[in-house]
């Protein structure tokens, strides 16, 4: 009897094991796939590339379409920027204020990715009409 009792209770326990001992795809169970960094680099730096030019050509649309719908803004020396609309508000008054001229670019110093998240860094630098460096920023 005792034989029996245990026969049954490691049959009922193998459907829990067998799944951990299958091969499965990359990318099932929480294993994440290889990611490329150097791709991913390169498709942030395309997505810096086009902000600069959106914001150099002060093109309140084309900088607002980086934010989503909720998003929150933090400039400095005023409220948090919360949604849509107070965003694009916010970027049309920097435009407006701009009385050099300035111009933007970015660049992508450091990446970290893990399955569909990633973490840039980068550096900005601005440079009024004449090309002269007014400001850095990380």
């Amino acid at each position: 009897m005792k034989q029996r009792t245990f026969l049954w209770a490691l049959l009922a326990a193998l459907p829990f094991f067998l799944p951990s001992c299958a091969p499965h795809e990359a990318g099932e169970h929480g294993h994440e796939h290889a990611v490329n960094l150097d791709t991913v680099r390169a498709a942030i730096q395309k997505m810096e590339n086009a902000y600069a030019v959106a914001e150099n050509a002060k093109d309140v649309e084309a900088v607002a379409v980086y934010y989503a719908n909720d998003a929150q803004s933090l400039a400095n020396d005023e409220p948090t920027r919360v949604g849509s609309d107070a965003i694009k508000a916010g970027i049309k008054k920097n435009f407006e204020e701009d009385t050099m001229g300035l111009t933007v670019s970015f660049e992508v110093t450091g990446v970290w990715a893990a399955g569909n998240y990633a973490t840039e860094t980068g550096t900005s630098t601005y440079k009024d009409k004449d090309g002269k460096v007014v400001s850095t920023g990380k």
